[in-house]
C-alpha cells in the first residue's frame, strides 16, 4: 500500500485504484480501506480512488488516544493526502468516517475539497450545536454506556453498538469471522465513539464550509440518522439530504451501486 508521511514522524496509509480526478473515501468504525471495497469498483472507471486507511487502522500510524481532538488530528492527516493530490477532491465518508471528512473538509487549504459525499455520518456535534436535545440525549445516554464498558473489555458487549445502527439481533446473525473482528476493536472503536460526541467543529467552521454536501441515510436506519442530517442542513450552506431505498447502515456492502452512483452524481 502507498503511504504519504505526516509530521511528528507518522504516516497515513491508502489503497489506490484507477483513474481521473482524485475521490477519496474514508471509512467508518472498526474497520479500514477495504471498507469500501464492493462501491470501488463501481468508481475506478471514472475516478483515481484513494480509499485511506484511517490513523490507528491497517497500515497508518495512530493517533492519540484522547476522545477530545480525536478525529480532528484524523482528519488533518486526511487533509494532507488531499492536498498532496495537486487538484480539487471530491470526499466521501461513512458513519464514523463522516466525522473525519468534515473535519477533513473544515482543514483542507481553500480550493482542495470540491464536494463532500457523507453516508449516514455519526456527527453528534450537529445535535449539540442545533440543540436538539430529544434526538442527542437518549443517544449520547446509550453509547456512552456502551464505550465504558468497552473500554473496560466487557466481552460481548460491542452488540449494543451494532444493534443499535443495524437492527435487533444484527450482530448475531453476523459471521463469526466478523463477530471476532468486531470484538477485538470495541475498546478502539469504543474510543471513536467517544470522539463523535467530543468533536470540536465549531457552528461559524461549518458555515464557511460552501461546497456541495450530500448527507445520505438508509430509509431503514434508526431516526438518528435523518436527525443528523436535518442538523447538517441547519449549519452547512450548500447542504442536501437524500434517501437511500431499502438501506440501513451497512449500505457499503448491501447497495454499493447506488452507493456509488450518489458519489458520482
Amino acid at each position: 500500500m502507498p503511504t504519504l508521511d505526516l509530521p511528528v514522524g507518522r504516516k497515513i496509509a491508502y489503497r489506490e485504484e484507477g483513474d481521473g480526478p482524485p475521490l477519496l473515501l474514508v471509512h467508518g468504525s472498526p474497520g479500514d480501506s477495504r471498507s469500501w471495497g464492493r462501491v470501488v469498483p463501481h468508481l475506478k472507471d471514472r475516478f483515481r480512488v484513494l480509499a485511506v486507511d484511517l490513523p490507528g487502522y491497517g497500515g497508518s500510524d495512530r493517533v492519540p488516544d484522547e476522545p477530545v481532538g480525536r478525529a480532528a488530528a484524523m482528519g488533518a492527516a486526511v487533509a494532507r493526502l488531499a492536498e498532496q493530490c495537486g487538484q480539487p477532491v471530491r470526499l466521501a465518508g461513512h458513519s464514523y468516517g463522516g466525522v473525519v471528512a468534515i473535519q477533513s473538509a473544515l482543514q483542507a487549504r481553500p480550493g482542495t475539497i470540491d464536494e463532500l459525499v457523507l453516508f449516514e455520518p455519526v456527527f453528534f456535534r450537529a445535535l449539540q450545536l442545533t440543540d436538539d436535545r430529544t434526538a442527542l440525549d437518549p443517544a449520547a445516554a446509550h453509547f456512552e454506556g456502551y464505550a465504558h464498558r468497552a473500554a473496560a473489555g466487557e466481552p460481548g458487549v460491542v452488540r449494543l453498538m451494532i444493534d443499535y445502527w443495524f437492527g435487533e439481533g444484527a450482530f448475531a446473525r453476523m459471521p463469526e469471522p466478523v463477530r471476532g473482528y468486531l470484538e477485538a476493536n470495541a475498546p478502539r472503536n469504543a474510543l471513536d465513539v467517544r470522539s463523535s460526541f467530543n468533536d470540536t467543529a465549531t457552528a461559524e467552521q461549518l458555515r464557511a464550509f460552501d461546497r456541495p454536501v450530500t448527507v445520505v441515510y438508509g430509509d431503514r436506519s434508526p431516526p438518528i440518522v435523518q436527525a443528523i442530517g436535518r442538523g447538517l442542513l441547519k449549519l452547512v450552506p450548500n447542504a442536501c439530504l437524500e434517501s437511500l431505498a431499502g438501506a440501513n447502515h451497512g449500505m457499503l456492502d448491501s447497495h454499493p451501486e447506488a452507493v456509488a452512483h450518489l458519489i458520482v452524481s
